[in-house]
């Protein structure tokens, strides 16, 4: 795994782990926030966090019908202005404690450079990051909603944006933070004896399927486990060091970006640029 400084390291924070997903409002969970912050505090390098939008992000998604294909373009611009304020104040509480722990942090949202057609992203501009990146400042980011030329309104998720941004800036490592220790053969949650995936390599198992791991149990409009699964599974750079780990373990986090490779995790291998 990559450790030196001059490597960009992409840490996506779960929305089930930085709030309380099942209470509304939506409320931070600022304990988990203040002692993810702390294990950051060991990285070396080029450094960008991708946030998750738990409660803030998916009840809001949800009041305006973003799970619901019949949902009207009206109805789903109207939503704009909620969802984007509310991961306005989820990234803004995370940047704050960054900026007091000493970090040179700094939010860029994906409503202000990606547009969308259909629910899936058509362009973005990454110059902003760009340069953000190169003046060393730590440059957060999160799921959001976009402007969509067919729909109206989209949602971007934050596992959707890992990816893009781990292949336009040749990220050298990509660690997801969840709330269970990696990929499992069944729900973690609902079966104490499911087992824990240790390796998905896309180039041998180009017919994987997560059938058991579906959205998470509180509001998801964005898919859970297996939509991460397949999204790392489709980084361009097969060397990439990618991880699903779990965020709520005090220390992973921390352990991953010392370049512990033998932490609790599922490491994902992506397929190949010819499979």
């Amino acid at each position: 795994m990559n450790t030196q400084q001059n490597w960009l390291t992409i840490v996506k924070l779960g929305g089930s782990v930085i709030t309380h997903k099942n209470r509304s409002p939506p409320e931070v969970d600022a304990a988990s926030i203040e002692r993810i912050v702390r294990e950051l505090s060991c990285h070396r390098g080029s450094l960008l966090i991708v946030l998750g939008g738990g409660a803030h992000g998916h009840q809001a998604a949800k009041e305006y019908g973003f799970d619901d294909p019949s949902t009207s373009s009206r109805r789903l611009i109207a939503g704009i202005p909620m969802i984007h304020r509310n991961m306005t104040i989820l990234s803004s509480t995370i940047c704050d404690v960054l900026l007091n722990n000493g970090f040179p942090a700094v939010v860029i949202p994906p409503f202000c450079f990606v547009h969308m057609s259909n629910g899936e992203v058509t362009n973005y501009s990454l110059e902003t990051i760009r340069l953000a990146l190169a003046e060393r400042f730590v440059v957060v980011t999160h799921g959001d909603v976009c402007f969509d030329s067919k729909r109206g309104a989209a949602i971007l998720s934050g596992d959707r944006l890992v990816i893009i941004l781990a292949n336009e800036l040749a990220a050298d490592c990509v660690l997801v933070g969840t709330d269970v220790d990696g990929v499992f053969d069944d729900d973690p949650h609902n079966n104490p004896d499911a087992r824990l995936i240790p390796v998905i390599n896309g180039s041998t198992n180009n017919e994987f399927s997560l059938p058991h791991a579906g959205p998470s149990r509180s509001i998801d409009v964005t898919g859970g486990m297996g939509t991460k699964i397949q999204e790392l599974l489709h980084l361009h750079n097969p060397q990439t060091f990618a991880a699903v780990f779990n965020l709520t373990v005090p220390g992973r986090l921390k352990q991953l970006l010392a370049g512990d490779t033998n932490v609790c995790c599922t490491r994902v291998i992506p397929y190949t640029l010819d499979g």
